[in-house]
């Protein structure tokens, strides 16, 4: 469903070096995520939220490299976060982030051992807000760019009025 948004860019499936990531993070990626970034990596929704890539050129959509600049900016600028991390028992170490906005928003997916248990954190760039989505990134999104769900994080004009996304594989 979330494929059928309006889209625009280069077509073709994603190339992400899930082995790297895992290795690096420490992470053993739910299938569902690895489809999701395999078809939507370096994709930006409505011109505003950047889906990021494993392995990618600029380190700025770099999944890794976003994941561990914005666990130290957790760490060090979000005490708040830790109490619902710790509620889920997890620590910020634990955080991936899979997408951003040009606002400097936060998105991560939280671990859990069942990996249909996973869920969305949304972290507003400068401030406390953030919003707690129990379910896959895809579905969020899908959500947000539809309005079922309204993020207290992204901006009043976010989504449009007719949402796309733009394609970015090799990004």
């Amino acid at each position: 469903m979330l494929a059928s948004l309006p889209a625009s860019g280069d077509p073709g499936m994603v190339h992400n070096d899930w082995e790297a990531a895992e290795k690096s993070l420490r992470v053993t990626f739910p299938s569902s995520f690895m489809r999701f970034l395999d078809v939507f990596g370096g994709a930006k929704f409505d011109d505003f939220l950047r889906v990021y890539r494993v392995g990618a050129d600029n380190e700025n959509v770099d999944l890794v490299a976003k994941t561990l600049k914005a666990r130290h900016t957790m760490e060090v600028t979000r005490p708040h976060i830790h109490d619902l991390l710790s509620s889920r028992g997890l620590q910020v170490v634990d955080l991936i982030s899979w997408g951003g906005t040009d606002n400097a928003d936060m998105c991560f997916l939280l671990p859990h051992a069942d990996p249909k248990k996973w869920a969305v954190l949304t972290v507003i760039g400068r401030g406390q807000e953030y919003d707690l989505f129990e379910g896959c990134p895809e579905s969020y999104l899908l959500q947000v760019m539809r309005r079922d769900f309204v993020s207290d994080v992204f901006p009043e004009d976010f989504p449009d009025d007719f949402p796309g996304y733009e394609r970015h594989p090799d990004i």
